[in-house]
């Protein structure tokens, strides 16, 4: 995967934003302009899951920090799960659960094949017209938009397929995530269907809230809360 870094100043923390399949760094630059800054914590972002494996690096640097957090957004969530990660102090779920390809507990199977074979530029707007649900008109939606093309995003669906399909049960890191905020308004992973895969975490429910659900946050304090 590749990670870059937001904001690297020694702060006393470390957050890792796992963002959302098929998506770029631009969201992170977005967040670094539009939510007040995290004052604890340095910031990198994760994205483009071909390669599943951690940045080289970046577990030595995690090892500076006196704590690590996590936030991870939609399949970002199960990636956070299966990359090895450990010594996590908190971790927060934003429409995304543990099991991705699974009818009552993520995304129905017959529903992701269907995505990812007939992936193109037409699907993708067909899909970014449902991830923004509500919100299309919203300019802001120009600053956040991922810059890679269709082939490429196909590409890193279908590894993150394999990678679900061969691990088989799902991984149990060291740690696990603290808490789940589910979008009432999500047509991705489906309100119902995160709250059946949550059952035993505690959950933040916001009505209005579509599947991308940065516009509806105030931040990264109400995030980590």
């Amino acid at each position: 995967m590749k990670g870059e870094w937001l904001v690297r100043e020694g702060r006393e923390a470390l957050l890792l934003l796992f963002n959302g399949w098929g998506m770029d760094r631009r969201v992170a630059d977005w967040l670094r302009v539009a939510w007040p800054d995290p004052a604890t914590h340095d910031l990198v972002v994760l994205y483009d899951y071909r390669d599943r494996h951690l940045p080289e690096g970046l577990g030595s640097e995690m090892a500076r920090y006196g704590a690590v957090d996590l936030v991870a957004w939609s399949l970002g969530v199960r990636v956070a799960l299966d990359s090895g990660l450990g010594g996590i102090r908190r971790a927060v779920a934003l429409n995304g659960t543990p099991h991705p390809i699974d009818a009552a507990r993520g995304i129905p199977p017959e529903t992701f094949t269907g995505t990812l074979e007939h992936w193109c530029d037409a699907t993708r707007s067909r899909f970014e017209r449902r991830m923004f649900a509500g919100q299309e008109c919203d300019v802001r939606i120009g600053q956040v938009r991922s810059a890679r093309t269709s082939p490429d995003q196909q590409a890193e669906l279908r590894a993150i397929a394999d990678a679900v399909s061969a691990a088989g049960a799902t991984p149990e890191p060291s740690w696990g995530f603290s808490k789940a905020i589910i979008g009432g308004r999500d047509l991705v992973f489906l309100p119902e269907n995160q709250r059946t895969a949550w059952r035993g975490t505690p959950i933040s429910e916001i009505a209005a809230m579509p599947h991308f659900p940065f516009f509806h946050l105030a931040g990264w304090t109400e995030v980590l809360a």
